[in-house]
């Protein structure tokens, strides 16, 4: 149960990349999101374009936004794992404190 209660450290430059992976895909998921609000609520801005068209692309840029904010958070779940100190990156880290004056 130690383990399971001691605080996870990070390689700073792997977490750093992993952050902002996750953030310039959460903005594009976001977007997807609004592009497929945008077609799904904009009733009947435009004739030409008909409702059941709106409502498919509406509803395709929606799961789009979905299914890849979904894959988002998995890659980045992934990419803390990867970025979590080794134990021999650990020790290392011990070693150079214990020789700092």
């Amino acid at each position: 149960m130690g383990n399971f209660m001691e605080k996870k450290r990070y390689h700073v430059v792997r977490k750093q990349q992993a952050d902002l992976r996750a953030l310039l895909r959460g903005l594009v998921s976001a977007y997807l999101l609004y592009l497929g609000w945008k077609l799904l609520f904009q009733a009947g801005s435009d004739p030409a374009f008909p409702p059941a068209a709106r409502l498919g692309f509406g509803g395709l840029f929606a799961a789009a936004a979905l299914a890849f904010g979904w894959y988002t958070w998995k890659q980045y779940r992934s990419s803390l794992r990867e970025a979590e100190l080794t134990s021999q990156e650990l020790e290392e880290l011990r070693q150079e404190r214990e020789e700092e004056p």
